[in-house]
């Protein structure tokens, strides 16, 4: 662990301690150069200083802040719903804050969580599962309760709630390959470190199948377009897939659109799979079959975590296993 101080940052960066503290607590009134200068030093040192609890305190409100990267996306709206209902019978109010900017802005965004007075915080999606909020909530956020889902970080604060990606995504090729499926194409997310698993998963169960892992597209997004152009483009260049497995299902529901445009069919001539067997799964047409990773299970077990967390009792991460909800696209 790092044992920087503010005054070696001051002398590092060449400014008085007092602009570093500007820096440090966002104030405007620092040009950009010496406020380059400045966070240069500290992203070079991780230095994280040591938020106080003179706020984290037990008193009579309760409140939970959920952290959401982009709460446009189905699976994590419905998510966020899921573990507000369960905080919600438990009398606890919950604060939802979208997130855009993780690298930029997770230290501020808890920060005000805490100035606001919740009692913990959820974080919703690996997109957390990032060296700066592990090292903000290892360094800064001790004494703070953390349930995180789909992230891992193993600290002492943080309790997870993980779902077994890898062995979803895996027995959805075993079951295109039983139906007779030999060119299976994979459209994924790469930044994703939930994604990146569920590539695991994907390449053994191709493998296990003696299948060549040729038919694959990275997206730069989760949106249906994002679907729509991946889809695209591994068609141009190999028309003859006859299966597609996606890493969620909005951007399964764009290639769905692809493929509507393009006249082929499904599943006659392509069978689709999704992932987070969604609400979007279930109302597009044809009805995706989708890769269901507990959405509403998991929010329920996130806040009972951090309900046992506030209440000091014994609470242990948690690991779901994934199923395959089969709908009309296979």
């Amino acid at each position: 662990m790092q044992k920087l101080t503010i005054y070696d940052i001051s002398k590092l960066s060449g400014v008085s301690i007092t602009t570093v503290s500007r820096v440090l607590n966002g104030n405007e009134n620092v040009n950009q150069e010496t406020r380059d200068r400045v966070e240069a030093v500290i992203r070079e040192h991780q230095y994280v200083p040591r938020q106080s609890s003179r706020n984290f305190v037990q008193r009579d409100f309760f409140a939970v802040g959920l952290l959401v990267d982009d709460i446009r996306h189905t699976y994590m709206s419905e998510l966020t719903y899921a573990v507000n209902q369960e905080l919600e019978k438990w009398k606890l109010n919950t604060i939802v804050c979208n997130l855009a900017d993780v690298e930029g802005g997770f230290i501020n965004q808890v920060d005000n969580l805490i100035e606001k007075r919740v009692n913990g915080v959820v974080l919703m999606g690996s997109v957390f599962e990032r060296n700066i909020c592990r090292i903000a909530i290892e360094r800064r956020y001790s004494g703070v309760p953390f349930v995180a889902v789909n992230a891992n970080f193993a600290l002492p604060n943080v309790r997870e709630v993980m779902q077994n990606q890898f062995q979803g995504t895996k027995d959805a090729v075993n079951f295109l390959f039983q139906k007779g499926k030999r060119k299976i194409g994979w459209i994924y997310y790469r930044q994703s470190p939930s994604d990146q698993r569920k590539n695991t998963g994907f390449m053994a169960g191709m493998k296990e199948c003696g299948l060549n892992p040729i038919y694959l597209r990275e997206t730069n997004g989760l949106m249906l377009k994002d679907g729509k152009e991946a889809t695209a483009s591994l068609l141009d260049e190999y028309p003859d897939i006859d299966a597609l497995i996606y890493s969620s299902d909005m951007l399964a529901v764009g290639g769905v659109h692809t493929l509507n445009e393009r006249g082929i069919s499904i599943p006659e001539q392509i069978s689709l799979i999704g992932f987070n067997n969604s609400n979007c799964a279930k109302e597009c047409y044809p009805p995706l079959t989708s890769i269901d990773n507990k959405i509403n299970e998991s929010g329920r077990l996130a806040a009972q975590l951090m309900l046992n967390m506030l209440n000091k009792q014994p609470a242990e991460s948690v690991q779901l296993a994934c199923g395959l909800e089969i709908r009309n696209s296979t």
